[in-house]
């Protein structure tokens, strides 16, 4: 469990960093948005869904 902790942390910082160097670089932070939008979905489908076991009453 705490490895999951340890890579999101540097997942985190690593997409925060890649933004201030992105603003820094002159995009606009619209376009910012709709890129940091693309990028955690795309983070939130390779974790995956969760723990399916549970039901949907559970959540």
């Amino acid at each position: 469990m705490r490895a999951h902790r340890v890579h999101d942390l540097i997942v985190f910082l690593a997409a925060l960093g890649t933004a201030v160097g992105l603003v820094l670089g002159g995009v606009a932070p619209e376009s910012l948005a709709t890129i940091a939008v693309a990028v955690s979905g795309l983070y939130a489908a390779w974790r995956g869904g969760g723990d399916r076991s549970r039901s949907p009453e559970g959540r």
